[in-house]
């Protein structure tokens, strides 16, 4: 009987781990109705995430109170991934027959595996990644003060056209000075800023002048001196902060297993519960699960923003009549699955003691199939699917006798599962949310 009650708790723990990352798949199809193949390399950065986190800033530490950190650290590492893998791959194949988004979601997984692999240890990619972010910053902020309407259907770019020629001459002048000397140095830095400021302030205001005129391009002149000296502040602080903290962490290679930070309480001696042996980790998932689960269904079901969800998955097109923001809604719905991924990610992390650039692609399978176990579009089925799942896997593994049994049949017997809830009940144990759209 202890046997079968550790086999339970094994089973649970690993179908935790699925449902939370099965959760994502089903919020984003019952929005856009598209199995996002890549959803596992969202899990297996937030993981990359974490362990980014614990090197920058909690290095050689191990206590309870780093972990919050290295949750919003895996976070927002997931959330950034999937908002931007929403907004430039999937978004213009809004209205693409079906196979196109599949066929870049797989594309996307594979690039990320390989981003990953390659550039993990490398991580001067960052400045090109910041100074992107910058360049946005700096033009919200120009947008923010400018009292020129900036979204008119006819001269919308004409009138953004000084703010970003502001940003990409002040970046210009950075990254020149900065090829010529990388070190931190005070002249550098003020030379920098003031040469961003003039530059990008004349080139902003000619941009104006010869696209708007000279009469619009008065009200633009405040706004482009203010991009363009915004765009040399901060591309400073993220030079400092490449130079002082990123440039400064002994990176480990992704092309082999990195061994995942050990965190007191969450992680360490395993709890003894009569003949049953419980570990901390699996604690950690088993809870993270539960209050995951029930934070989601109170979003949903209880804000504004979520009732906008269930009103675009039963119809995108008369809730856009109604005055809601499709589009908006749809990078919620990848933001809160990453979320669930980037949990997940961590979980994997003090289970396994380490993480694998590779780790996303199986375990994503596997939550699509408890996905669709528990009926795809269906939140909780997701969550059910995958604690079905990973107690079925676990009792294969123990009590299926011969050659067919063991930890090698695992994954067998997983997707044997998939084929015939495929075959004899298509919509899933719960039954997919569907309904008929005009």
């Amino acid at each position: 009987m202890d046997q079968f009650f550790q086999q339970l708790v094994n089973g649970l723990t690993l179908g935790s781990l699925y449902a939370l990352i099965a959760v994502g798949y089903t919020v984003v199809y019952g929005i856009v109705q598209l199995i996002n193949f890549a959803h596992g390399e969202v899990f297996m950065i937030g993981a990359f995430g974490a362990l980014t986190t614990y090197l920058l800033f909690f290095n050689g530490h191990t206590g309870v109170w780093i972990l919050p950190f290295m949750i919003v650290g895996a976070m927002c590492a997931s959330v950034g991934t999937a908002v931007l893998m929403e907004r430039v791959a999937y978004r213009p194949l809004r209205n693409a027959p079906r196979l196109a988004p599949l066929i870049t979601a797989i594309g996307i997984s594979v690039f990320l595996q390989e981003f990953i692999r390659l550039f993990y240890e490398r991580p001067g990619w960052t400045v090109a990644a910041m100074a992107g972010i910058v360049l946005l910053v700096a033009y919200l902020i120009g947008a923010r003060i400018t009292k020129v309407p900036l979204d008119h259907p006819i001269t919308k770019w004409r009138d953004r056209a000084p703010l970003l020629a502001a940003t990409v001459f002040a970046l210009a002048v950075w990254a020149v000075l900065r090829l010529l000397e990388r070190d931190l140095s005070i002249v550098i830095t003020l030379a920098a800023i003031v040469g961003g400021l003039v530059v990008g302030t004349a080139a902003g205001w000619l941009f104006a002048v010869g696209i708007t005129g000279r009469e619009r391009a008065q009200a633009q002149l405040q706004p482009v001196a203010v991009v363009a000296a915004a765009t040399g502040v901060l591309l400073e602080i993220a030079w400092l902060i490449f130079k002082e903290i990123i440039g400064k962490v002994e990176w480990p290679t992704a092309k082999q297993r990195i061994p995942f930070p050990q965190i007191d309480v969450v992680t360490g001696s395993a709890l003894q519960v009569g003949g049953v042996t419980i570990q901390r980790s699996a604690i950690f998932t088993l809870v993270a699960l539960a209050i995951c689960t029930m934070v989601l269904w109170y979003f949903i079901n209880r804000t504004r923003l979520g009732r906008g969800m269930l009103a675009v998955s039963q119809d995108p097109d008369t809730a856009r009549l109604m005055g809601i923001n499709v589009d908006r809604i749809i990078v919620v719905a990848f933001a809160l699955g990453a979320v669930l991924a980037a949990v997940a990610g961590i979980s994997q992390g003090f289970q396994n003691n380490n993480i694998e650039f590779r780790m996303g692609f199986l375990a994503g399978l596997k939550a699509f199939t408890a996905a669709v176990l528990g009926g795809i579009g269906n939140i909780q089925g997701a969550v059910v699917g995958g604690l079905v799942l990973g107690v079925v896997e676990s009792m294969a593994t123990q009590y299926i006798p011969g050659q067919f049994g063991g930890g090698s049949w695992k994954d067998v017997w997983a997707f044997v599962i998939l084929i015939l809830v495929l075959v004899f009940r298509p919509q899933g144990l719960l039954g997919a949310r569907v309904v008929d759209r005009a």
